[in-house]
């Protein structure tokens, strides 16, 4: 079963992020990670999350290079590029998702 968190990281530039989620990513785990854009609604609705809005604006942002690690202080976790191709930093939201565990290993 996947599990996911939206995260939102204000005044972004490119650069390394890193996000701790103890007892859920360890080394192994299957991550995918989205990224865009983020407008805080105003006041927010009751939880962190209706307080997230996402849209498309003007910058374009991916990310890049996602590693998963194992606990590192603050639990295991996972690293990863963003890039934000805008000329000023950017509140932005990611979509952090974990999978099951691989299957099996193949080496080609």
């Amino acid at each position: 079963m996947s599990r996911t968190v939206r995260v939102r990281w204000p005044r972004v530039s490119s650069g390394w992020r890193n996000f701790n989620w103890a007892g859920v990513i360890d080394a192994k785990s299957v991550v995918h990670i989205s990224a865009s854009e983020a407008n805080p609604l105003p006041g927010g609705l009751g939880s962190p999350l209706d307080g997230i809005s996402k849209h498309r604006g003007d910058a374009t942002i991916y990310v890049k290079n996602v590693v998963p690690h194992a606990d590192q202080g603050g639990g295991g976790g996972v690293e990863f590029f963003v890039q934000v191709d805008y000329d000023h930093p950017l509140d932005i939201v990611t979509d952090i998702t974990v999978e099951d565990p691989p299957e099996q290993g193949v080496i080609v």
